[in-house]
């Protein structure tokens, strides 16, 4: 209470800017093999905002901004419609609705920012630029917290109430942590109707808590970064083998990245990271997971913009799951740039063991992501 009321007349009073912005995608998916073949499937997701930032200067050693989003979704994605996989082949397949998204207040220094609000920890947690490229869930927001919390955490696309504490400095070193309602669904059995529209905040022990917390080092100037981290869900988890309860799950992760060619975010770049993380196989449905991938953007010179990528992902199941061992996907895709404002993103995936089974056979699925951003 007293930072909002520390945020609300700085709001008021300070000069700042306002943007707004809004980001539609469409996908059409077909299965070429396995359960899914001969199968389609169409889902649509669109998300507006709107920002205000008023920067630190001279006068103002405090900067302050806020944000606020609305998603929506509508359609069936195909780990829904045919698929079954686990990971989830598409990362912006979700429930049908309309809903409040992410929405918050931060104040930040030279080095330091504290962000209050209804928060997404995969937006700023255990992320890679390589894998932002991608379709398949597997390399955003990692199997080895999504599976082993409750509703995947604070992710998408249910933000939670919580608050983020970050710093930076000007040789590399980073260091944050964010602690977080334990249920963004409120429902353990992840019904999203109580929560469907973005606007139930319930916060009891009987959820639990979410915290993370993570440390790196990325010179700007180096082609090399990683950064590791720790999670703890404090909720109760269910023994997988005996039943009985486990007083809190927790995890840890290590994520390297290089810069192969070029500069970040440059024509003929190429970017790679590796990323590993792990969790106590007795209270968890993901024992361990690793994904690998290499984005190249800009190879060509009459194509300075459009991105090839290649990425594969592994999830071993915990060995205390009856008739489940493991879920790979290895996948390919490009990014064709047509104006500043539209993308399109052809896009093949290779499944094996789809759902954890080794029953089912390999699946192929073909995604083609039409994207407008203005």
């Amino acid at each position: 209470m007293v930072l909002s009321a520390l945020f609300v007349p700085t709001l008021l009073m300070a000069a700042g800017t306002v943007s707004v912005g809004a980001d539609a995608s469409v996908d059409a998916a077909a299965g070429l093999r396995g359960s899914g073949r001969g199968e389609e499937s169409l889902h649509a997701s669109g998300l507006a905002h709107v920002a205000w930032e008023s920067p630190a200067g001279d006068e103002r050693p405090l900067g302050f901004s806020a944000y606020a989003s609305v998603l929506w979704v509508e359609g069936r994605g195909s780990t829904e419609r045919f698929l079954g996989d686990y990971m989830g082949a598409n990362n912006t397949e979700a429930y049908n609705s309309l809903r409040l998204y992410s929405w918050w207040l931060e104040a930040s220094g030279q080095a330091v920012s504290l962000r209050l609000g209804a928060l997404l920890a995969d937006e700023e947690f255990a992320g890679t630029a390589a894998g932002s490229e991608l379709i398949n869930s597997a390399f955003g927001w990692p199997a080895f917290i999504s599976a082993n919390t409750l509703n995947t955490g604070p992710a998408y696309y249910a933000a939670a109430l919580g608050a983020r504490l970050a710093f930076k400095d000007a040789s590399g070193w980073s260091w944050q942590a964010g602690v977080y309602d334990g249920d963004s669904l409120d429902s353990p059995a992840g019904d999203d109707r109580p929560n469907r529209h973005g606007t139930h905040y319930a916060v009891n022990a009987g959820q639990g808590g979410f915290f993370i917390t993570e440390v790196g080092y990325a010179p700007e100037q180096s082609a090399l970064g990683m950064h590791a981290g720790i999670w703890h869900h404090s909720g109760d988890f269910t023994d997988l083998e005996t039943g009985d309860a486990h007083g809190g799950n927790y995890g840890g992760y290590l994520v390297v990245e290089r810069t192969l060619a070029g500069s970040r975010g440059q024509p003929g770049n190429i970017q790679a990271h590796g990323r590993y993380g792990f969790s106590p196989e007795d209270r968890s449905e993901v024992a361990w997971s690793a994904d690998a991938a290499v984005a190249a953007t800009g190879l060509w010179a009459w194509r300075p913009a459009d991105v090839i990528f290649l990425g594969c992902a592994h999830v071993q199941l915990s060995s205390h799951l009856p008739d489940q061992d493991l879920e790979r996907v290895w996948e390919l895709g490009y990014a064709a740039v047509i104006t500043d404002h539209f993308t399109i993103k052809p896009d093949l995936q290779y499944i094996t063991h789809p759902g954890g089974s080794g029953d089912k056979e390999d699946s192929l699925l073909f995604t083609l992501r039409f994207t407008a951003s203005y």
